[in-house]
């Protein structure tokens, strides 16, 4: 039995977390969910209740349809990933992450999924796998990633999707900058390639595909690509500057 009042959510004890997880909705919109989000995952932030409630996370995506399961899997995997989340604590929920991974690429193999769900999906089994970009995945879908140059550590942001491709250290307003480096992307019809796909690359990009997003394969592609710092010139993949 789980004491939830001697846990800490992010709002001080944990009452109001059995309810909400008993509440869990298939909806990614249901309002229980930004609920939760909140009280458990705050901005990434974790806390005691949030390791009781994956159980119910993974029960909740066991027992939805493949298409239904984005909500409870992404939960669960940014908590499971979290940088507060110590050895043990992923040592303890080990088989549970083993699941929850299997259950996320089951969704993606469903029909007509969303690109936020793709997405959302990909990442959780890339911040399962320990990928330590990974967290920043999902600002594909808002054009924008934090970057910082691997030469020089000028603070940089990294520009995927319909704004343009490119790497500034300036602000920019929809894609007109002074200061704006052209991504190169990868070829993903080359995988063995140096200027080619890495294997999980491939795996993104295959995914978008399958679901008949070009424009999400553009953005994977431009992601294992390579950038350039407008501050000091020095030219690396651009996933070096956005794990740094």
């Amino acid at each position: 039995m789980i004491e939830w009042s001697k846990l800490q959510d992010a709002y001080g004890p944990a009452d109001a977390v059995p309810a909400l997880l008993a509440a869990l909705d298939p909806d990614p919109a249901a309002e229980v969910w930004t609920e939760l989000w909140s009280r458990i995952c705050h901005q990434g932030t974790v806390y005691s209740a949030s390791y009781p409630a994956l159980p119910a996370l993974l029960d909740a995506a066991r027992g939805w349809a493949p298409p239904a399961r984005v909500m409870p899997v992404s939960l669960a995997a940014t908590i499971l990933a979290s940088p507060q989340t110590g050895a043990d604590e992923r040592a303890r929920h080990a088989a549970l992450a083993a699941e929850l991974r299997s259950l996320a690429a089951d969704s993606l193999r469903a029909p007509a999924l969303s690109r936020a769900d793709i997405v959302c999906l990909q990442q959780a089994v890339l911040l399962l796998d320990g990928e330590p970009w990974a967290e920043q995945y999902d600002r594909l879908l808002s054009g924008e990633l934090d970057g910082q140059c691997p030469a020089c550590a000028t603070d940089l942001m990294v520009v995927i999707g319909e704004y343009g491709f490119f790497v500034t250290d300036q602000e920019w307003i929809h894609g007109h900058n002074e200061r704006a480096a052209p991504i190169a992307p990868a070829d993903p019809a080359s995988p063995d390639d140096p200027a080619g796909l890495p294997s999980v690359g491939e795996w993104l990009w295959q995914g978008a595909r399958r679901h008949d997003d070009a424009e999400l394969q553009a953005w994977i592609a431009h992601l294992f690509g390579n950038g350039r710092c407008p501050a000091c010139a020095a030219q690396w993949p651009v996933l070096e500057a956005v794990s740094a």
